[in-house]
């Protein structure tokens, strides 16, 4: 692997390094980035015609465009640089946690090419694969915002990264955090939630985005950008603060608090008045409030209070708690069930009208210039009442 270039990108401030490198090295190089990295995207169907004429042409010898990668660490000071041997010796060392920014495709026609004349055998094709050079640029001393960054400006007009992809990239470092018991499944990990404290990343996240947002619809491809530059300026207007957590702590802390007042309740069908024309939207305590739903609708809301200078900072939400009045839990539980089994069967778009609904009910709940403060069954009146103004 040899060095040829090294250029500052002077936007996500990190080193861009321009490598020489033999398709053989780079080979042996892609299994590290894609069997051991759990955040590096995975195959995508394609046109194989497209890719079987690469396949073709790496053979004649057909230099492709450079594959993008990029290693994030924090403790890399880019700015100091390092001598050839030392940075080519680290990246090789550092091989299992590099991400592919550009380029997937075509490591993935690179790799089955190796392992067709593998199978077949042909030592001669095989050694002249191996020696043919490929150009590679590699972001050193990226961090995971700068990743996405350029992740989206490359690879625009082709195949477009996942939401899930998007999220997990962006918001990854919380993983490695200790949330105080609280415990974010990957949806790579395709596990429902089975414990009060644990959440599905994508979903907090989104619920996180409405905060910043104040808009309790879930993010959609076109926003992730803004978003960036929303966690950009966050990162440097909150030195002392991290809103993620204090959104997370927030949330799962409300969570516990209903779940604990509501003295394990359970759906009664003998119970309710109104005729359901489905399941109800929850038959215990955990499944009526544990919800991608209220999370978004929770989030929105609140910075909506703190716009309207009806709360001060997130953090003081959690001292509430403590005083919502869930009034007779039945007749509480048993309305809530029913508004939404209403919301269900108008709605064009069940989810954004549950979400708007669940806006509704937490600046009812938390507005302290409301009549409805803290009062939950009240809140749940006045955000039905308001959701049906907005629709009708």
């Amino acid at each position: 692997m040899k060095l040829i270039n090294n250029i500052f990108d002077n936007r996500i401030q990190a080193n861009n390094l321009l490598f020489e490198i033999s398709l053989g090295d780079y080979y042996q190089m892609s299994k590290s980035v894609l069997d051991k990295n759990e955040f590096q995207r995975r195959r995508v169907k394609s046109s194989s015609t497209v890719y079987s004429l690469l396949k073709k042409d790496l053979l004649e010898g057909c230099i492709i465009p450079p594959i993008v990668l990029a290693l994030s660490d924090k403790d890399f000071d880019p700015k100091k640089g390092f001598e050839e041997d030392v940075i080519t010796e680290y990246i090789l060392r550092e091989q299992n946690r590099l991400i592919i920014l550009d380029g997937l495709q075509r490591t993935f026609t690179i790799r089955d090419l190796f392992r067709d004349l593998e199978s077949s055998e042909d030592e001669d094709k095989l050694k002249k694969l191996k020696s043919q050079k490929l150009r590679i640029e590699v972001y050193l001393g990226i961090n995971k915002i700068g990743i996405l960054y350029r992740m989206l400006t490359l690879n625009t007009g082709q195949t477009p990264m996942s939401m899930r992809h998007q999220i997990e990239i962006l918001y990854s470092d919380y993983l490695e955090q200790d949330l105080d018991g609280i415990t974010l499944l990957l949806e790579s990990e395709d596990r429902t939630p089975r414990h009060n404290k644990e959440y599905k990343f994508k979903e907090i996240v989104e619920g996180f985005n409405s905060y910043l947002d104040r808009d309790y619809l879930p993010m959609d491809r076109n926003s992730v950008l803004e978003n960036i530059e929303s966690l950009e300026k966050l990162s440097t207007e909150n030195q002392n603060s991290d809103l993620f957590i204090d959104y997370l702590k927030a949330f799962d802390r409300l969570i516990q608090t209903l779940i604990n007042k509501s003295d394990n309740w359970e759906f009664d069908d003998e119970s309710i008045e109104t005729t359901l024309s489905g399941q109800p939207f929850g038959k215990n305590s955990e499944k009526l409030f544990k919800r991608t739903q209220l999370m978004t609708g929770f989030g929105s809301a609140i910075g909506k209070l703190i716009d309207f200078k009806s709360i001060d900072k997130l953090n003081d939400v959690p001292n509430l708690y403590k005083d919502i009045d869930l009034g007779d839990i039945n007749d509480t539980f048993n309305n809530y069930i029913a508004r939404l089994d209403y919301i269900r069967r108008v709605a064009k778009k069940i989810g954004n009208d549950q979400r708007m609904f669940f806006h509704h009910l937490f600046r009812e709940l938390f507005d302290k210039k409301g009549d409805s403060y803290l009062n939950f069954n009240k809140s749940i009146d006045e955000a039905f009442s308001t959701y049906l103004r907005k629709t009708q």
